[in-house]
């Protein structure tokens, strides 16, 4: 792990995958890594680790400009105080890389037709329903009934995760029509391919995040629809 190759936002989680702090990035080394909680106590942070974590095992969730999300198993090794008032510093040594979920806009995750609401800076900024067809950390995919838009319109994604809300500006770049095929028939859907524009990190990060929480959600599913024709 060289110097200065992850970006500074941190999140660390149980062995189960629950979220126990988000974190801020201080020093990398070649196999481990410091963080900074913020308005918390030493004693916080201590009780923290003795509660919700097994052995000081935890699983570290990193992003990088060019690989993405990266997991490592980590163990945290030290806890001291930090610079300022209720800052504390948390040693992890990396153990293990665990997977990287690449930054790629062609890397999509199926939405299963979500409901999402749009707004349409063209038309007034009227508000209209679609269903999300797929995500990425590029764009999105999604039908509109209600309304026939154009190849180039910009439209505003209210993106809706577990964890935030916020506005995303989005332009179509392509329109395509999609079979769809139901018990007793068939028939095609209207659907427009998006990238989003002027994206902020932080929102980029949810996204990504968001994407990644789908991908377990898809996989839990094939394994559940395996399990019952087993």
């Amino acid at each position: 792990m060289a110097i200065n190759e992850y970006n500074k936002e941190v999140k660390i989680y149980t062995l189960s995958r629950k979220l126990i702090q988000n974190a801020s990035l201080i020093k990398q080394g070649d196999d481990s890594i410091t963080v900074v909680f913020s308005n918390t106590s030493r004693d916080d942070v201590k009780q923290l680790m003795e509660n919700d974590v097994i052995q000081n095992n935890v699983i570290i969730l990193m992003t990088h400009n060019i690989k993405g999300m990266c997991y490592f198993h980590g163990e945290c090794t030290n806890i001291y105080t930090g610079e300022g008032a209720r800052n504390v510093n948390v040693v992890f040594s990396i153990l293990q890389k665990l997977e990287t979920i690449q930054r790629r806009q062609d890397v999509k995750v199926k939405a299963h037709n979500l409901k999402i609401q749009l707004s349409l800076p063209f038309r007034s900024m009227k508000e209209v329903s679609a269903e999300l067809i797929d995500i990425s950390a590029g764009g999105i995919l999604f039908s509109c009934p209600s309304e026939m838009l154009m190849e180039k319109e910009i439209v505003i994604y209210h993106f809706h995760s577990p964890k935030i809300s916020f506005d995303v500006k989005a332009r179509i770049l392509r329109i395509q029509d999609v079979k769809v095929k139901t018990k007793d028939s068939e028939h095609e859907l209207r659907c427009y391919g998006c990238c989003y524009e002027d994206l902020k990190p932080n929102e980029e990060y949810s996204i990504r995040e968001f994407v990644l929480y789908l991908q377990r959600q898809e996989i839990l599913r094939e394994r559940q629809k395996d399990a019952y024709f087993d």
